[in-house]
């Protein structure tokens, strides 16, 4: 027979676990993607130091593969093309997709080309959801104006990848982006959305 004193401290060390396994998933989840957010920033940091050396095609090579390791841009494509995703066949989305993680990563490439004492600084890690969490980081500009930039990842299989960045903390970037596309969409769908991504990739590559 069980006592009562066993009793209780099985249910004190089963509440302990129920309290403190939230955390832990928290905890665990934070590591994970503090880790890829500093990774990201690393490559963006060698791109802008530089820049000039590597010029737009050895930053894309640098950031592209960092890029996708960090971000879920599948997830991300889905979210910026919003319910049209669901009627497109599969070949329109093979298109679609490829076209915007070029999109994403010719962003990156051609706006991170130089350095001036920037800096990135990784806060808290919040949590979003069930299986999300929001990281807090500010670019730092070099006369110390910060610029919030946050992250928020979702748990896909058994990773943490970035599924939306909100600008000055609060700014969806998907949905900036699905507001964009929409217009295209309307007038024609998929083959359209390629043609303004292509667009826009060559304006982000006369930049650079």
């Amino acid at each position: 027979m069980i006592s009562r004193r066993t009793l209780l401290g099985s249910l004190a060390v089963a509440g302990a676990g129920m309290v403190l396994g939230p955390r832990r998933v928290l905890a665990d989840a934070g590591v994970e993607a503090t880790a890829r957010i500093t990774a990201f920033y690393d490559a963006l940091l060698e791109c802008m130091r530089n820049g000039a050396e590597l010029g737009f095609d050895g930053r894309y090579r640098i950031i592209q593969p960092v890029l996708n390791d960090t971000f879920d841009v599948a997830t991300m494509c889905r979210i910026s093309v919003g319910p049209d995703w669901t009627a497109m066949s599969g070949e329109d989305k093979g298109a679609v997709l490829q076209t915007f993680d070029r999109y994403i990563v010719t962003t990156y490439a051609a706006r991170f080309r130089s350095y001036s004492n920037q800096k990135f600084e990784i806060g808290a890690v919040k949590s979003a959801g069930e299986d999300r969490v929001l990281v807090e980081t500010k670019l730092v500009r070099s006369n110390g104006e910060p610029v919030e930039l946050n992250y928020l990842f979702r748990l896909n299989e058994n990773a943490w990848r970035v599924i939306d960045i909100y600008l000055a903390g609060s700014i969806s970037q998907m949905a900036q982006l699905r507001a964009e596309f929409a217009q295209s969409l309307r007038q024609g769908g998929a083959t359209a959305l390629v043609a303004q991504l292509e667009q826009k990739i060559q304006d982000l590559k006369k930049e650079a």
